[in-house]
């Protein structure tokens, strides 16, 4: 089937402020997000409260010819939900309800409104707190009794994106990851169905495995009811983590041409995700290494070995941990920061979970696997406990902080600063490849830099920290020259963060002009006005 039937939803007016000081008092974060792109004014703010509520606010954005970007946590870091260029923001937050708990056969899962924090869920979850369910099915309050009453099982949604107050709907409109995607994969694996608010107002429901590409082609009705064909080509998408656009594929799910499409096709008002029974026990393992070539080694041993089913496995170079520690000799801000055994070196942090025995198991390939690289589980801080597992938390939270502060340091003279951090990944084969590049480039700018994160997904951060304006140029001309040879390599060059506002000159590095017209025609189908998110992953047409 490759029919796309939106339906009308019966529209109820919602509360709209276009009081500018209101707006400049009360809601001036609404004009950025955490990409610190700003817009220097906007002339109305919505806030449904109601799915009819966000489908009239839709209609009368249309009715006026107005365009907008869609507001839920503002924690991307990819300018996505800045509303520069557009006249209003549409803001999720009060659409933050749980819905509904369920199973179905073997799978469980929960509903959701887009505007619920990642914290929120986690928490609730972990609480089993289904007593604020507000769209529960009689089968889905059976199961939600069963699920509480059952002592031995707890459910998490498994995906980590770093940011907890990131709000559910963004983390499936970039189709977010996060440190665990190494084992669990990045959200689009986790969406089990969709309710999507199209432009126009009308409704479309989504559920995985309904609505297939046909030959390479979609059928959509169109509000007057005329039909039209959406031509879905095969792109070449890289086998790496990856968020670039529209992911094209002729025989593709409709659905996951809206996970990760950043507000561009539609406004996500419901999300059902699959959810799994929580290990019983993690052990996280934070290996002290000599130097950067001992890390890969250990990487590529340990993701080798099958007798361990790692979660994650993050990177932090010999730069990271000086810089951790020096912000923990120099000012007390450092405090919070853990002792390390060593700060020699650079760090492997691996985390494994499964039943008690199958951790307790998994310590004797572990060491194993240490010994091959000459350390041992001397050389490491390891942790099980739910407190010394926050620990490191802390700790791996710390170096984008460190960073964050030097830059903030620096602005005092140069305010137009900021940090330059990749979110490139390349398969496993150019992995070596991608760090003698980085180094080499590295050593030659004398440009101040630390890299840290996903080593497992070949996905690390270089983090550039510029002094002055001239090097800003010169780590954004680097950046974009790497940006080409990853892409050259079978790599992606946004691999978690999405394209947004500032990489929309990196999508034009990983794909040709034509899958780009492809893809802003596919956009023009669903949204012809150009209303949503104008800027957004192209340059406004």
């Amino acid at each position: 089937m490759n029919r796309i039937q939106p339906v009308v939803c019966g529209a109820v007016e919602c509360n709209v402020i276009s009081d500018q000081t209101l707006i400049a008092e009360r809601h001036i974060e609404m004009l950025g997000d955490e990409s610190k792109l700003r817009a220097e004014r906007i002339e109305s703010i919505y806030f449904p409260g109601s799915v009819q509520e966000l489908c009239w606010a839709l209609q009368d954005l249309q009715s006026k010819k107005a365009t907008c970007v869609i507001s839920a946590g503002r924690t991307g870091i990819a300018g996505g939900a800045a509303p520069i260029g557009t006249s209003s923001v549409v803001s999720l937050s009060q659409l933050g309800r749980p819905l509904g708990v369920g199973r179905d056969g073997d799978e469980y899962y929960i509903r959701v409104e887009p505007g619920l924090s990642l914290a929120m869920l986690t928490g609730m979850l972990m609480k089993k707190d289904f007593s604020k369910l507000t769209d529960c099915t009689e089968s889905e309050q059976a199961e939600a009794s069963k699920i509480m009453a059952d002592e031995e099982l707890q459910l998490w949604f498994p995906v980590n994106p770093t940011e907890t107050s990131a709000h559910i709907g963004g983390i499936v409109a970039t189709n977010a990851s996060g440190a665990r995607s190494y084992r669990w994969g990045a959200t689009r694996e986790w969406v089990r169905a969709l309710k999507v608010a199209l432009p126009d107002g009308r409704l479309l429901t989504l559920r995985r495995g309904e609505v297939f590409a046909e030959n390479g082609m979609f059928v959509f009705e169109q509000p007057d009811g005329t039909i039209t064909e959406i031509h879905i080509p095969d792109v070449l998408v890289p086998s790496t983590k990856a968020t670039l656009g529209y992911p094209l594929q002729s025989d593709m799910d409709l659905i996951d041409l809206f996970i990760g499409s950043e507000g561009t096709l539609g406004v996500i008002v419901e999300v059902e995700l699959r959810l799994e029974p929580r290990p019983a026990s993690t052990i996280g393992v934070l290996v002290i290494v000599p130097d950067e070539d001992t890390a890969l080694r250990l990487v590529d041993l340990a993701r080798s070995t099958t007798a361990i089913r790692f979660d994650s496995m993050e990177y932090f170079d010999s730069a990271a941990f000086q810089l951790l520690l020096e912000k923990k000799q120099m000012d007390g801000s450092g405090s919070h920061i853990p002792d390390l055994p060593n700060w020699n070196g650079c760090g492997v942090y691996l985390e494994f979970s499964g039943t008690d025995d199958e951790t307790e198991e998994a310590c004797i390939p572990l060491e194993e696997i240490l010994e091959t690289v000459g350390l041992s589980l001397d050389d490491t801080w390891a942790a099980m406990e739910p407190a010394e597992m926050a620990a490191q938390r802390v700790f791996r939270h710390a170096v984008p902080e460190a960073v964050n502060a030097i830059i903030g340091q620096r602005k005092a003279k140069f305010p137009q600063l900021h940090k330059v951090g990749t979110d490139m990944a390349v398969p496993d084969a150019r992995l070596r490849e991608l760090f003698d590049l980085y180094r080499q480039d590295l050593a030659a700018s004398g440009i101040q830099s630390v890299i840290f994160g996903h080593i497992g997904d070949n996905h690390v951060h270089v983090n550039l920290l510029p002094k002055d304006m001239d090097e800003l140029i010169r780590a954004k001309e680097m950046y974009l020259g790497w940006a080409g040879k990853v892409t050259d390599m079978g790599g992606a060059v946004a691999a978690e963060h999405g394209i947004g506002r500032m990489k929309k000159n990196m999508l034009a590095i990983q794909y040709p002009p034509e899958v780009l017209v492809h893809m802003q025609t596919v956009r023009q189908v669903f949204d012809p006005e150009g209303l949503l998110a104008p800027g957004v992953l192209f340059d406004n047409e």
